[in-house]
């Protein structure tokens, strides 16, 4: 009789701490979890949780778009180029209002 036999198959405290049970198939731990009577899955493979950013630290800067100037005001290059679009297909369908 081996000195450690290994428990039976059936639910267990999860053994990484993210819920209340895991389901151990007898040889291994499976993705299976339980919190309360509420069932879900999530893979085994990592012995601890992330550890989240603290909320003391400020997150990265958001690099900045290319902004350009148009009647004193500052814009996005992209919103630009999408006025100057706009414009011409106005005035491209007055023009061809006129001509019809």
């Amino acid at each position: 009789m081996a000195a450690n036999p290994e428990p039976e198959a059936s639910w267990h405290t999860d053994p990484f701490g993210r819920h209340d049970a895991r389901w151990w198939d007898g040889t291994k731990w499976t993705e299976k979890v339980r919190d309360g009577e509420q069932p879900g899955i999530d893979p085994p493979g990592i012995a601890v949780a992330p550890r989240a950013i603290p909320l003391n630290e400020p997150a990265p800067p958001i690099p900045s778009r290319r902004m350009i100037r148009l009647f004193g005001k500052r814009l996005p290059g992209a919103m630009l180029l999408a006025s100057v679009a706009l414009v011409a297909v106005i005035v491209l369908v007055i023009v061809v209002a006129v001509l019809i």
